[in-house]
């Protein structure tokens, strides 16, 4: 077992030599890319990497917040569990984001690998106590929190006030729009963008509030609209994205501020 007896479900774990953060693909993001040398080479000390396996859970809603982690590579879900047993998908995470928040006693959401992803997770309260000795720190982690807050309010502003093939039309446009803010991988080597969906059709349809039959009833409808063509299950071709536009219903510019922020 390594540093702070690591209970989580992983596929595999290793420590995180002070090279491998120099020249991490997220170095340049977020809260890593704001952080002196001294303190990567802290952040780095206190760091376990550990990789898990699409649809493990991460983090459990409820349990004791033992852990904080910064996502590497890959796509997390947030979701949420009624008392009922229900689930709902909240957000997305993306590479350079929070998995978990520091300060806090106990997981408020579940958090699950929507792709194989790559984690750099620390011990919470010996994470709590790097960012309280620097407040330069302390500042950037606020700053990134916030962040990631204020994508999940305009998260919710794509969804509200539309109806349900306006936001599987308003999801696409956000794809192209927004590259790498979305589960999608979008292709610009033909005439038209292509989307390549990495999320579940259950996931998908839970993000955007509605029954996986309601997302393909929307998904056929836009193609029937000639605004989307659809390739295979996971490859969709914008083939109008002035139609696109049209049938997302308000428009999307200003939702979202910044070069990179979070989904969730």
């Amino acid at each position: 077992m390594l540093r702070g007896d690591f209970k989580m479900n992983v596929v595999s774990m290793h420590r995180v030599p002070m090279p491998q953060c120099q020249d991490c693909p997220i170095s340049g993001l977020s809260f890593c890319a704001s952080v002196s040398e001294e303190s990567l080479g802290e952040l780095s000390r206190l760091a376990n990497r550990a990789n898990f396996k699409r649809g493990q859970t991460i983090m459990m809603q409820g349990d004791v917040s033992e852990k904080i982690g910064i996502l590497r590579s890959g796509v997390i879900k947030t979701v949420f569990m009624t008392e009922e047993g229900d689930t709902q998908v909240l957000g997305l995470l993306f590479p350079g984001d929070f998995v978990g928040r520091a300060f806090e006693s106990d997981y408020r959401f579940s958090y699950e690998a929507a792709t194989d992803t790559e984690v750099c997770v620390f011990n919470r309260v010996s994470f709590e106590a790097l960012l309280m000795g620097s407040p330069m720190l302390e500042h950037e982690y606020l700053l990134s929190s916030l962040r990631q807050m204020d994508m999940m309010h305009s998260w919710t502003c794509l969804l509200r006030g539309r109806t349900a093939r306006e936001r599987v039309a308003a999801y696409f446009m956000f794809s192209a729009l927004y590259e790498g803010e979305t589960d999608t991988m979008l292709d610009m080597s033909g005439a038209n963008p292509v989307v390549n969906l990495r999320l579940c059709r259950a996931d998908l349809a839970s993000l955007l509030d509605m029954t996986p039959e309601t997302f393909c009833r929307c998904l056929h409808g836009l193609a029937d609209q000639g605004a989307v063509r659809v390739l295979n299950p996971n490859r969709i071709e914008l083939t109008d994205m002035r139609r696109l536009r049209h049938l997302a219903g308000p428009p999307l510019e200003g939702l979202i501020e910044g070069p990179r922020l979070a989904v969730g």
